[in-house]
Order: C-alpha cells, then sequence, then structure tokens
C-alpha cells in the first residue's frame, strides 16, 4: 500500500507541473474494493498533506439496484468528499430516471453543505444502434441499463433526453461515455439531441408552474389538520397536455375544461403512477389533484379488510411519497358517502373533471353511478377508464354450450377476449410516465389533507412482517418483477407448484391487487420473453384468470356468497359444533395434517401462500373436512395480502364445486409433492423439524421409536388428526353433492351435466365431474365410449380429439 501511495504521490507532483487546469479522474472500478482504492487514495493525499495542483475528479455511481449496495456507495461519495480535495463528481451512466433525479437532489445538497464546493458532471450513452448492441449483448459491468433503454433507438433517446434535461436543471456538465464521439454521424446525434431537449424544455416551461416544489420523504409532515385551499391555480392555464409529444392517450375535453383543475381519484386496486389511464388522461389539465377518499362503510363485507387494509395503507404512503418526488401530493379524506366528499372537494377546487379507474365490482359500479350524478349535477366531467384488469370484463360475449371449453373456462374466455378484442393495451414505457411527472403541475395551495396514518384503517398483529414480505411500492413491485424474472420465470413451468422452492412463483399477486404494479407491463413482459411459448404458456394464462374471475362477477353479482349454481346452495355441509371444530383447527394450523398446517400458518403470519398450497388447503376444507365453502372465502378474504373480492371467491367456488370450473382433481393434504423436500413443512411447523421426510407429511405413521427420539408426542406437541379416514370423509362430501342433484334435476340435463342461467336470461351447460353426473333416476352415469366421444369426458388433448371426431353437433348438452 505505502508503494502504490508512493506512486499516486509522484504522479500528482508531475501533474503539478503541467498547470491546474488539468483534472484527474480517481477510480477504483466496480467489484470488490482493494486495500488501496479510491477513498483510501484521497484520505492518503489529505493526511500526508500532499499538494494537489489539478483538479480531483471521483465518479459515483447512484443505480445499484441493491439497497445495501447503493448505501455503500453513498457512504464512499461522502468519504471522498470530507477529505476536501474533490472538485468534481462524475454519475456513472444508468437508466433509472427516478434514481438520477434523487441523486442529484442530494448531490445539490452536498454541495450547499460542503466545506470545498465541487461541480457534477453527468454521463450519458448515445442512443445509437451499435451501442445498444453492445451493451444488450456484452454488457460493461456496474452499468444498469433498463429493458427499455436496450430496446431500441426510440426507448433510448427518450430516456437520454429525459436525463439531459435532469442534467441541465441541476446545472450539471455533461459527458458522453466511451466510445463517445467519433464520426460525423455522431456529432450530429449529440446536436440533436441537445436541440430536442431545450426544445421540451422551452415547450414545458409554459406549463411547468414556478410554485412547483419538490418533496423529500422527511418533508410530508405538514400539518395535516391544517386546512388548505385550492381554488386558486398557478396563473398559466394552459390547455397544452403536460405530457406532450410522447406515449400519453389524448384528452376528448375542451381546452376550457382543461384550464381548470382535475382530480385522480385513487382507489385500493390502482396505487401506481406508471401505465395508470386515469392519471394520463388527467395529466392534459393546467393543474392536477391526486385524490383517495377512505370510507369504511362503503367497503362492506367484501371491499378492504383485514390484512388488505395494511397494504393499502403502506402503497398509499409510497404513492405519495412517489407524487412528492415530482411536486405534487396525494389528498386524503374520509367519511362515510365518498360521493359527497368527492363533490365537496371539486366544489372547492373549481375542478372540470375527476377521471378514475374503474374497479369492476357490484359495489364499486353503485359507487360510480352515484359519482356521475352527483357530479353531473354541478357540470363536473366524470371520465372513466380501464388499468387494473387486461380488459374490461363488460366487453367479452361468450356463447353458450361447449366452444372449445365450457361456458366461463378460461380457454373460451381467453380466446374470446383475443378474437372480439384484439390484444390487451399496450402501457406507456417507464419514461414517459417520468416525463409526464414532471411537466405535471398542482395548485398553487393543496387542499386540507388527512395524513394517511391518519384514516382509519385497521392495525393488526405483526404487521411489520407482512410488510417486510409485501413493500407495496412501484419500486418493490419492480424489483420483484425483475427479480423473478431473472431467477424463477424460466423454471415456472415446471416448478410452479413447489412450495419448498424460492421463486417458484412470482409473488406479484398483492402488487397486481393494490395495483402497485400494470398487469399490462407484466403480459408484455411474459410475451418479450425469449422462453418459446411452451415453456411460458401457463403464466401468461394465469393473467388471463384474474380478468376470469371479474367477467364471473359481472356475471353472477352474488357469487362471494352465493353459489353459481344456485342448487349447490342446498349441498349439505358439515355443521354445528362439529363444524365449528373443523373449521377452527383448519384456521389455526392445527389440523394435525402438517401440510395444510403449514399453509394456514404461512397465511396467518404473511398474508400469502402460493397458488398449490391455497388449492391444497381449500381442497381439504370442502372435501375432507366439509365444511362449506363460503367460509373459507371469508376467512381468506380477510388474511390475504392480495385479497381479491372476485378472485378468491372464484377459487372457493370452484373448490366447493358450485363454480362455474368445479376442480376436476384431488388435492391430496399427505401426498405433498407441493413441498417434495419437506422443507416449507419444517418452515412453518417447527415442531415436526426433526422427522424424517418419508414420514413429516404423515406423522401419525412415524415409528414411536423415531418420534422418541426426536422429542415429539402427538396429542401434546402437535394435533392429532383432525379427522382419521380421510377415503370416508371424501366419500360423504360426494354424497352430498349427489343428494342435492338428485333433489334439483330441473338443472341436469340428459348426459348429467349441470345448467347454470346466464344474465341474459340463456342455460348453458357447465362442466361437471364425472362422479356427480346422474340420470334421470338419480344413478350415476357410467362413462363410456360415447360420453367420453361426446365431450363430456375429458378436457386434455385426448378429449379434444375425441370431441373433433364426434362432431361439434354431438357435444354434451349442447343448448
Amino acid at each position: 500500500m505505502d508503494g502504490q501511495a508512493t506512486l499516486l504521490k509522484d504522479f500528482v507532483a508531475e501533474m503539478n507541473h503541467l498547470g491546474k487546469q488539468n483534472e484527474v479522474l480517481i477510480v477504483s472500478g466496480s467489484g470488490a474494493k482493494a486495500r488501496f482504492n479510491s477513498v483510501s487514495a484521497l484520505q492518503r493525499l489529505r493526511d500526508d498533506r500532499v499538494e494537489v495542483g489539478p483538479k480531483i475528479s471521483v465518479a459515483y455511481n447512484p443505480f445499484f439496484p441493491e439497497e445495501q449496495d447503493l448505501a455503500d456507495e453513498r457512504r464512499r461519495l461522502e468519504q471522498k468528499l470530507e477529505t476536501g480535495l474533490v472538485s468534481k463528481v462524475y454519475l456513472q451512466f444508468g437508466t433509472d430516471l427516478d434514481r438520477l433525479r434523487s441523486s442529484l437532489q442530494e448531490l445539490k445538497a452536498m454541495q450547499a453543505q460542503a466545506e470545498h464546493n465541487f461541480d457534477i458532471c453527468g454521463s450519458i450513452f448515445l442512443p445509437t444502434k451499435k451501442l445498444i448492441a453492445q451493451q444488450k449483448f456484452r454488457p460493461w459491468n456496474g452499468v444498469f441499463l433498463s429493458d427499455e433503454f436496450l430496446a431500441g433507438e426510440t426507448t433510448a433517446r427518450g430516456i437520454v433526453l429525459q436525463m439531459m434535461k435532469l442534467y441541465e436543471e441541476h446545472g450539471c456538465e455533461i459527458l458522453i461515455e466511451a466510445p463517445g464521439v467519433r464520426t460525423s454521424n455522431d456529432w450530429s446525434v449529440v446536436e440533436s439531441l441537445l436541440k430536442e431537449r431545450d426544445d421540451k424544455i422551452a415547450a414545458s416551461g409554459a406549463n411547468v408552474k414556478p410554485e412547483k416544489q419538490r418533496s423529500n420523504a422527511a418533508a410530508k409532515d405538514a400539518s395535516p389538520a391544517k386546512k388548505r385551499k385550492a381554488t386558486e391555480v398557478a396563473a398559466d392555464t394552459s390547455s397544452e397536455p403536460a405530457a406532450s409529444g410522447i406515449g400519453i392517450p389524448k384528452s376528448t375535453l375542451t381546452p376550457q375544461q382543461l384550464a381548470k383543475p382535475a382530480i385522480v381519484l385513487f382507489h385500493s386496486h390502482d396505487c401506481r403512477l406508471h401505465d395508470n389511464v386515469a392519471l394520463q388522461l388527467a395529466s392534459h389539465h393546467a393543474c392536477v389533484i391526486p385524490l383517495f377518499i377512505w370510507s369504511r362503510k362503503e367497503q362492506g363485507r367484501w371491499g378492504v379488510r383485514g390484512c388488505m387494509e395494511v397494504i393499502l395503507k403502506d402503497a398509499l404512503r409510497n404513492l405519495d411519497e412517489k407524487l412528492r418526488s415530482h411536486g405534487l401530493e396525494l389528498t386524503c379524506r374520509q367519511g362515510d358517502d365518498s360521493s359527497e366528499v368527492l363533490r365537496q372537494l371539486c366544489e372547492e377546487c373549481g375542478s372540470s373533471a375527476v377521471y378514475y379507474n374503474v374497479e369492476h365490482t357490484p359495489e364499486s359500479g353503485v359507487r360510480e353511478a352515484k359519482y356521475r350524478r352527483l357530479l353531473g349535477e354541478i357540470d363536473v366531467e366524470t371520465v372513466e377508464c380501464q388499468s387494473s384488469l387486461l380488459y374490461d370484463p363488460t366487453s367479452p360475449q361468450l356463447g353458450t354450450g361447449f366452444h372449445g371449453g365450457h361456458w366461463g373456462t378460461l380457454m373460451p374466455f381467453l380466446k374470446g377476449c383475443k378474437k372480439q378484442l384484439g390484444e390487451p393495451r399496450k402501457p406507456v414505457q417507464r419514461f414517459e410516465t417520468f416525463a409526464m411527472l414532471e411537466a405535471m403541475a398542482g395548485p398553487v395551495t393543496w387542499p386540507s389533507s388527512s395524513s394517511i396514518d391518519g384514516l382509519d384503517l385497521a392495525v393488526i398483529e405483526g404487521e411489520e412482517r407482512l410488510l417486510e414480505r409485501f413493500p407495496m411500492s412501484e419500486d418493490a413491485a419492480h424489483s420483484n418483477l425483475e427479480q423473478f424474472f431473472k431467477v424463477g420465470f424460466g423454471r415456472y413451468e415446471s416448478d410452479r407448484s413447489r412450495a419448498d422452492m424460492e421463486w417458484s412463483t412470482s409473488k406479484l399477486s398483492a402488487h397486481l391487487r393494490v395495483g402497485t404494479l400494470s398487469p399490462n407491463v407484466l403480459y408484455y413482459k411474459t410475451e418479450a420473453s425469449e422462453l418459446d411459448y411452451p415453456q411460458r404458456k401457463t403464466f401468461s394464462r394465469r393473467l388471463f384468470w384474474r380478468d376470469l374471475a371479474y367477467f364471473h362477477l359481472q356475471s353472477f353479482p352474488g357469487m362471494r356468497w352465493e353459489s353459481i349454481r344456485l342448487h349447490y346452495g342446498q349441498t349439505e355441509w358439515c355443521n354445528g359444533e362439529e363444524g365449528d371444530r373443523r373449521f377452527l383447527a383448519w384456521k389455526r394450523g392445527k389440523t394435525g395434517f402438517p401440510l395444510v398446517d403449514a399453509g394456514m400458518r404461512e397465511l396467518y403470519k404473511t398474508g400469502w401462500m402460493t397458488q398449490s398450497i391455497r388449492m391444497v388447503v381449500a381442497s381439504f376444507l370442502t372435501e375432507y373436512l366439509r365444511v362449506d365453502w363460503r367460509m373459507g372465502a371469508e376467512w381468506f378474504h380477510y388474511t390475504l395480502a392480495d385479497a381479491d373480492s372476485a378472485i378468491n371467491p372464484m377459487m372457493w367456488q370452484n373448490a366447493g364445486r358450485s363454480g362455474i370450473d368445479q376442480w376436476n382433481f384431488v388435492m391430496s393434504p399427505v401426498a405433498a409433492s407441493q413441498d417434495a423436500s419437506g422443507e416449507y413443512t419444517r418452515r412453518w411447523v417447527p415442531e415436526l423439524a426433526k422427522l424424517p421426510r418419508g414420514t413429516l407429511h404423515k406423522p401419525w405413521e412415524t415409528p414411536a421409536q423415531v418420534l422418541n427420539e426426536c422429542g415429539i408426542v402427538l396429542g401434546r406437541d402437535y394435533p392429532h388428526r383432525i379427522v382419521t379416514d380421510l377415503k370416508a370423509e371424501r366419500a360423504l362430501s360426494d354424497e352430498a353433492v349427489l343428494e342435492m342433484r338428485r333433489k334439483n334435476q330441473q338443472f341436469n340435463n340428459e348426459r348429467g351435466y349441470d345448467l347454470v342461467q346466464l344474465p341474459n336470461g340463456k342455460e348453458t351447460v357447465v362442466f361437471t365431474k364425472k362422479q356427480f353426473r346422474i340420470d334421470r333416476q338419480g344413478i350415476v352415469l357410467k362413462e363410456t365410449k360415447k360420453t367420453t366421444g361426446s365431450g363430456a369426458a375429458g378436457r386434455g388433448r385426448r378429449g379434444q380429439r375425441a370431441r373433433k371426431k364426434a362432431g361439434r353437433d354431438k357435444v354434451a348438452g349442447k343448448r
């Protein structure tokens, strides 16, 4: 180290002879740092009081994706600046615009506090096809580029322009990174970038209000109780859209309407800024007021309850923080009647329009109708948008009967959507959202607001653990998305049922539910994958399950508590004290079946389970414990971090056999293919952790000697099984369904299939498990070649071939 220090001092001495106009950039490179690095080198020069003639510059990379790496980089920069030798800080190139802006703000704050002034220089890449290809196939270490940047010259140019605009706003020099400017064509690119940047700054200057102030997280506790008026907006009421020239949809409102404030109403399903259609359309107004209204009364039984209240509160905090970073803020109010609260705010601030994304639930439909009526009375336009699903679930029209699948099942729905409505809407690019927000202005004085913590949202036990697993921000959603596609997406098709493997599933469901991630972003990320279709088809289809659930809810508004197959409401369940005993053991994860208990304990502690474990515990409750599916649905709705009042009941209806697509499989509580290693059960049922893999999921089969060696006493350390004869319990469950069907032959067609009445009054046949198909005398039909060939049996490729051979006109129950 002393030898290296001597060489550095000799070099500095040589540079001193060349004058003080020279500049020396001291860097350590990416990766692990040697003992003698840029920090220790500067500290040695300071401690040895070496005369430094040239300007000393250092590098800073604010784009590390991991928070710890970023914190380490920030600490190293502070150590360099503390030496008093640094004259300039070079920002490394990266494409996260939010990170860049916040880092520039931090550096400007450091500049103001530093004893020795330093300049800031930002780096850009020329957005050329050659450079993009180079970075795509041979990326540089420590250079973090988004998929958007690497997608092509157009998006790369858009990102670079936003970077240049930020550098100009913060008084930074610009360095063009290697390979730099080598040809006249390169120089032409530089000139065109500078001209376009300056033109954009000049164009947006008229729209950006001089009063616009950016706030950081520490500045957002300004007295929420203090009344603030929003009747006044900044003097400039230009009707030009804030996001002019980028991929934001155009407004259909008049210039006079756009000159007045707009309110963007956020809900529990769209807590994001990126790819938010309501926000995009509102951005055309001269002034935008983001708003959230909380009404516990309006949430009712199937709205935001329990765990979702914690998730929502965190999403709102992060939404407000992100808005404040762009000089905006989230106004929060609460009351029993959200439409009256909304009307009052519109009158306060003189808004001409309210924008919101439709939620597609029966309750939201009533609420939105009241918005339209009350706001129409005061001449305020309501603009309804679609941003939480791939399609509007009221749009697809499905024919009755069998069309490549029974009515209301996934494939007819998916094909119907694409045929009738085309591909889902493409999301805007992230840099376009950034540009839109940078140009968006709020009122001169913000309206009065409750604090987010002051909203009447529940505080539940263990919410810290919940938010540690599911931090509800757009940044967390994006990080989660990237990590899954990096380490899990490629094996999803084979490993998706494995609860004992990290990243076997995406863990994005909570983000999709609360809206911190756009489903359109996820859909097109999946479609852009390099995986062949067979390797990604299941994951891609899972997104359409969300839309299908809302299609079901539109068709059957009472499906949360009422069987879709209405006659199934007469099914006899295990009730009374015994039913309560079984349900309580299931809720608490004390059934004596380790895999079931592991799932229920994970749910209660973290608000989540993989899809495969949800199916295991739901099947166990309905088929083996014979407890009414509605009890399970309501418990899930209260405890899930991704509780969705359409998706959750659709799953439970199918588990309880009353749904459109009753499950045609058995989820064994003891086979435990979902936990082949046993690690999942050992984690959540630690009292059995010492058991060997062979009996871990059925401890009652463990030899007494092994139990003794493990120190386990069944009934003391772990409960005895709540039921002991699974086969008999399932037989009772099946018989209850058969008995109910025998009493309701009017819903049974000639081939033993259930019939369901649709909202349009028509009747359709729906898939019915073969053990439930009965004739007019109530006798279970035997499977024959005729029924198999008719399409009444298999739903796989073999079944499809058989159906084609038999002819479409002979499909079972076609009506």
